[in-house]
């Protein structure tokens, strides 16, 4: 889902998002594998054979997915209502992850 809209923004506005895209991207890599299996077996651990702890931690999860996309669609539509920037010196910025 991420890299999608990540590719997207890039499409339209390549100059101006590049060190953006990397941080995205790399913030993906990093997170997407690990962090999931944590989190399953966290709640895995947390919830065991507790029906109710199971329902609350199903609400909870939909109500953040909710929110990251409210996020993520905040974020799409600020950057597609800027104008492109030519020529920026943000390509010399390194950035350590």
């Amino acid at each position: 889902m991420f890299h999608s809209i990540v590719n997207d923004i890039y499409k339209s506005f390549p100059d101006s998002i590049s060190i953006f895209k990397y941080y995205l991207e790399r913030h993906i890599e990093v997170d997407g594998d690990h962090h999931s299996h944590l989190a399953l077996q966290m709640t895995s651990n947390l919830c065991g054979t507790n029906e109710l702890f199971w329902q609350e931690a199903q609400q909870a999860t939909i109500e953040s997915l909710k929110k990251r996309i409210d996020l993520w669609d905040g974020v799409y539509r600020h950057i597609t209502s800027r104008k492109p920037v030519a020529n920026t010196d943000f390509e010399k910025v390194e950035l350590l992850y």
